[in-house]
């Protein structure tokens, strides 16, 4: 394998890998904005384990193992562990000791799979942030869908003679189960590969990138999927001289869109069409968009005489940014279609999206000098969370 893949994964995964939990990333930073308790006071946190009932009810799981978690820069350990009780329902009582930007949060597992809540920094916490639902496990073919589809293809490196492309998908599994992989090597998801793709790099999303493999041509996810929305990305690189890239789509799609880091770039392909272009870095891309693509059918994306891209500091954070930046037009479109499992994710209020983005702010400028790789880790994040407070608001203002 070419060795700018090699650099490249090294760049991309440098942030990622420091992360105790990818799900977990954007939660932790939010809690930052939270008002703190006094350093070895006591606390509390009280909620109760359900899972799914019949039709749309919730049940709740007696004799549940909960542990309580603390994660600070100092440590991250477990405090206590307890059984839920008859109703479901557990408490903890503890102080609060050491960093005092620690974060404590309870976990549950369920199937071999590890659930958690938000973590939170107040002094007293009942129900609501503490509630956890749990999923029962199956490996039987619960359907994943595919509710949007991204691919973003930069212009070239300046030091190496290879093009950065990067490929977003938003997952949706509609039913009450948690699918694994399968005992038979059966991945939870797959799709296929450019042709000449043999390797991925994992990146942002809520899928770890280790889970995430380049195998027989296609893209395979070795990790649960739980109920609701779930995001994944990875990038690949394609030799800078390669002008043409096919996009094979085995299933329907309900939004797709592709950039393209090219004055003469072209989509071919369905209903896609060149929309407006945006601009990411102070750098233009083309923009096309395509609604209700029917499988099966091949996207012809071409990028014929791009400039070269710049610095490999530039070509991560279009890596680690443009993806994110896309995500907006693809979180409108799915409000729009309204799914079920879209309204589960509760993070997704303007109070609380507006207060992860000054807390993400907060954050980033107490670094005195923050590396190339914490600045792109604050860009993604934050057009990642700009995206979402927009994609909010305009639904609740009827825009969407």
């Amino acid at each position: 394998m070419y060795s700018p893949l090699r650099r490249l994964r090294t760049s991309l995964c440098t942030t990622l890998r420091l992360r105790w939990q990818a799900a977990l990333a954007l939660p932790l930073i939010a809690v930052l904005a939270l008002p703190l308790a006094a350093q070895g006071s006591p606390r509390s946190l009280a909620g109760t384990v359900m899972r799914p009932g019949p039709g749309n009810t919730q049940v709740p799981v007696p004799g549940a193992w909960v542990v309580l978690h603390r994660v600070g820069v100092d440590a991250a350990n477990p405090l206590d562990s307890m059984r839920t009780r008859g109703d479901g329902t557990y408490a903890f009582n503890y102080m609060a000791t050491g960093d005092t930007n620690a974060v404590y949060f309870v976990s549950a597992t369920r199937g071999g799979i590890a659930y958690f809540t938000p973590p939170t920094r107040e002094a007293r916490v009942r129900g609501g942030m503490a509630d956890l639902q749990v999923f029962d496990t199956t490996s039987g073919p619960v359907p994943i869908n595919i509710r949007g589809r991204h691919v973003i293809v930069t212009a070239p490196d300046t030091a190496q003679p290879v093009r950065t492309v990067i490929e977003v998908y938003e997952l949706s599994n509609d039913s009450s189960l948690t699918r694994v992989p399968g005992v038979g090597q059966r991945p939870t998801f797959e799709a296929p590969l450019p042709a000449g793709v043999t390797e991925v790099i994992g990146g942002q999303g809520d899928i770890s990138p280790d889970a995430v493999k380049a195998e027989d041509g296609r893209v395979r996810v070795w990790a649960p999927i739980s109920p609701g929305l779930k995001q994944f990305s990875f990038s690949y690189v394609l030799p800078s001289s390669q002008s043409e890239l096919s996009v094979s789509i085995e299933t329907d799609v309900p939004v797709m869109e592709v950039l393209v880091e090219d004055p003469r770039g072209s989509v071919i392909g369905s209903t896609i069409a060149e929309v407006d272009p945006v601009q990411v870095d102070g750098r233009p891309f083309k923009r096309f968009l395509g609604q209700e693509l029917k499988a099966p059918v091949t996207v012809t994306i071409s990028a014929p005489g791009a400039e070269t891209g710049g610095s490999k500091t530039r070509v991560l954070l279009i890596v680690t940014a443009v993806g994110a930046a896309m995500l907006l037009g693809l979180g409108m479109a799915i409000m729009r279609r309204g799914p079920d499992a879209f309204a589960r994710r509760r993070e997704l209020t303007p109070e609380a999206l507006a207060a992860e983005i000054a807390a993400l702010d907060a954050a980033f400028e107490q670094l005195a000098a923050p590396t190339e790789e914490q600045k792109a880790e604050h860009y993604l994040k934050r057009a990642q969370l700009k995206g979402r407070l927009s994609a909010v608001l305009a639904k609740r203002d009827g825009l969407a």
